[in-house]
């Protein structure tokens, strides 16, 4: 394990919270519906905002009612 996955980095935004965990995985909590999948891009609808991550084999491995598990090489989370 390198350095990089040894980090935890959270972000609260209101309604949501995110954690970047190493660049490889990143757990997002009060989503309120997905609005694109790809291997290079994931969006949440978050309230009144959007969560995008962007990478390389991105899969969403978990998935519930407003919460979710994203995995891959994570490059960038955007909120808008």
């Amino acid at each position: 394990m390198g350095k990089t996955d040894a980090l935890r980095f959270g972000v609260t935004g209101g309604d949501f919270r995110t954690e970047i965990l190493g660049s490889h995985r990143l757990l997002l909590e009060g989503s309120g519906g997905m609005l694109e999948l790809s291997p290079e891009r994931i969006g949440f609808r978050c309230g009144r905002r959007e969560v995008w991550v962007t990478g390389e084999s991105l899969t969403l491995v978990c998935v519930d009612e407003d919460a979710a598990v994203i995995t891959g090489r994570i490059g960038t989370v955007e909120y808008r």
